[in-house]
């Protein structure tokens, strides 16, 4: 349960720009005392993602996320490593996944890119990321059984000359054991959209600013694929479809809450507008012909 302050701050940045949403958290934590108050808003708000490229891969991009972050950086899906590089330490070195789980993680980095180039299409504007960790191990009789976690991203950004601005796509999911052929799974989706359509340039403006978030969480037992039953890889198929479903369902929701009211909004100022001008037009005409 998040504390009132916790739930004042969201309801603060609920109504702040999405673009702006990580310099406004750090503002809001200074205003905090509490340091667990503080690390909870900073786990439950989701900021737009940010874009680096691998040096080891041809400068292949790859998005940040705190799910891939050890101090101030952050790990490639590409290479698996850290930039900027960590130095080795005592203690065995950073966090990485499992070289089973590492494997999987790549395999899954190449299917959702293509499924992000199919739905967000290609280029540079277009990046998606893939980061899979280990879970402890389940007491019992799976004590030998894992389950893992990982995160799906995608980040597409638009800058031309009628319109700017960003979609991100965040899909956090807990996948448990693989029991008697089944999974659960539960998924958690965030969708940020920042968008500035026209041009406040000129005398005049025609620009409209749109801006919002979503959030939603499904949880779904599957059957894993029999040949698969004893490899993580089996899931990739029914997370990907999770992701589809809900991706499809949200990215509707958004268009009606926010594309579909500005437009409503709009067209009523533009009717507004249009009925104060031509009353003044007939009120002109009106004092000229002297009927008034």
């Amino acid at each position: 349960m998040s504390s009132t302050v916790v739930s004042s701050c969201l309801n603060i940045l609920r109504r702040t720009p999405v673009k702006e949403t990580e310099q406004n958290v750090a503002a809001l934590a200074t205003l905090i005392s509490d340091e667990e108050e503080m690390e909870d808003l900073f786990q439950r708000v989701d900021s737009p993602l940010k874009i680096a490229s691998d040096p080891t891969a041809e400068g292949k991009k790859y998005l940040l996320i705190d799910h891939s972050r050890d101090g101030e950086s952050h790990r490639s899906p590409w290479s698996n490593e850290y930039f900027p590089p960590i130095p080795p330490t005592d203690d065995g070195g950073v966090f990485k996944p499992s070289q089973p789980l590492r494997n999987v993680e790549r395999i899954a980095n190449e299917v959702f890119e293509s499924y992000c180039h199919m739905y967000y299409g290609k280029g540079e504007n277009v990046v998606s990321s893939v980061y899979l960790w280990d879970k402890e191990e389940i007491s019992g009789s799976n004590a030998s059984m894992k389950g893992f976690a990982g995160c799906f991203l995608i980040s597409k950004i638009m800058n031309d000359e009628k319109e700017s601005g960003f979609w991100n796509s965040i899909h956090v999911v807990d996948i448990g054991p693989t029991i008697e052929g089944t999974a659960k799974y539960k998924l958690t989706t965030t969708l940020l959209l920042s968008m500035q359509v026209g041009s406040s340039t000129g005398e005049g403006s025609n620009e409209i600013q749109i801006a919002g978030s979503l959030t939603k969480q499904v949880e779904k037992t599957c059957a894993v694929q029999s040949s698969c039953a004893n490899d993580e890889t089996g899931h990739i198929l029914n997370i990907g479809q999770m992701i589809e479903e809900i991706e499809t369902e949200m990215r509707s929701n958004m268009d009606s809450l926010h594309v579909q009211k500005t437009k409503q909004v709009m067209d009523s100022i533009h009717r507004d507008a249009g009925d104060r001008k031509r009353s003044s037009l007939m009120a002109a005409m009106m004092t000229r012909n002297g009927r008034l």
